[in-house]
């Protein structure tokens, strides 16, 4: 088959959507099909280079997910749909599948090009807010779902499209390369506690980053490292400078990081990972990650990975935004009888649930149809 991806995001960061896209491509390739790449996303389109593939930058302009971009919308869509157009249809013919990951294309092309028989998949990674359940144009966006199939990474997110309308929605996982991981050049150190906790994630309201901190105030004895950068970045160094001056510590048991350059060798370091989403986050590929290195893994009730889980057995899971059921999760696992059993379970459910290969193979059934 011959199937373009195409995304023309408002902006741009390597994370997670973008992480298990190119973990799509290159599975698709391996399995004998051609990929090629349409879009405005810096990100994908250096990523699409690195691995070969047939890759064409077009700017189209902002998509409606801002007051401003909605409104203008009604006067550009037109414009935006013909240089879509132009290019799908004279550089990217002969397609089987079109791969949707932004909203502009899915409202501008996916209606011609079901009508010249191309399978069209939407693919929704990002968290649902205003930018899309408040938006003058979900109608639209419902309506056209009917003649495609939505992809979400959760059940949490099926429940949340279907409610809002969309129709033709499955759920496929995330899938994890876990070749990615299996080299480890560098080590993460901490200070010396009783458990090590490790946490990734954007620092913004959402991730739940402060219920996390406001659980460590109960955890004396526990070592924190965060990685992650965000909006929040200054309020949560703040949170964690009251919490090192009102311990007297000359050495702070809690670290911010914005980066690591080995990401495995920093799961690796970890006696627990804790992601503590706040609000709805579509799957939580991070928790998936640690887990698939056998570290003991809580997330909460609002990570749609939850749904795949089995709190006690394979992770525990807690309720979002309560750092006390936070804090007794985290202190269960100082002991090794309580962590090993859930470490090993997670790790088995990892490789079960969230293998890259499974994931590939999904979208491939979908796209043959």
């Amino acid at each position: 088959m011959r199937i373009l991806f195409t995304r023309f995001p408002l902006e741009s960061r390597m994370g997670g959507a973008e992480i298990q896209t190119l973990s799509l491509m290159k599975g698709l390739i391996s399995r004998g099909h051609t990929v090629e790449f349409l879009g405005s996303c810096p990100v994908l389109l250096r990523a699409s280079e690195e691995i070969r593939v047939k890759s064409e930058e077009l700017h189209i302009g902002n998509p409606p997910v801002t007051k401003f971009g909605v409104m203008s919308f009604l006067w550009r869509k037109s414009a935006m749909k013909r240089k879509l157009l132009s290019s799908l249809f004279s550089h990217h013919s002969s397609l089987d599948g079109i791969v949707m990951l932004s909203l502009s294309e899915k409202l501008l092309l996916t209606e011609e090009a079901v009508r010249r028989g191309i399978k069209v998949i939407w693919v929704e990674h990002d968290p649902v807010g205003r930018w899309l359940s408040k938006n003058p144009w979900l109608s639209t966006l419902t309506s056209l779902s009917q003649k495609v199939t939505v992809v979400v990474v959760s059940d949490l997110s099926k429940k949340i499209y279907e409610g809002l309308g969309f129709k033709n929605v499955v759920v496929i996982p995330n899938g994890i390369d876990f070749k990615r991981f299996e080299k480890n050049n560098s080590a993460f150190s901490f200070q010396h506690s009783s458990l090590r906790i490790g946490c990734v994630a954007r620092l913004a309201e959402e991730k739940g980053v402060d219920v996390l901190l406001e659980a460590m105030r109960e955890l004396p004895q526990v070592s924190l490292a965060i990685v992650g950068d965000g909006p929040e970045e200054s309020f949560i160094r703040n949170f964690i400078s009251d919490i090192t001056v009102r311990e007297g510590m000359s050495e702070p048991r809690i670290q911010l990081l914005s980066h690591v350059d080995d990401l495995g060798a920093f799961y690796q370091s970890l006696d627990v990972f804790v992601l503590p989403s706040r609000t709805n986050d579509p799957f939580g590929l991070v928790a998936a990650e640690a887990m698939s290195l056998g570290i003991a893994t809580v997330v909460t009730d609002a990570c749609g990975i939850a749904g795949f889980l089995t709190s006690g057995s394979d992770a525990l899971v807690v309720p979002a935004e309560d750092s006390g059921a936070l804090q007794k999760a985290i202190s269960s696992l100082m002991e090794e009888s309580v962590r090993h059993p859930i470490a090993k379970q997670g790790q088995t459910t990892a490789h079960e649930k969230f293998s890259v290969e499974k994931m590939v193979q999904k979208y491939e059934t979908i796209l043959g149809k």
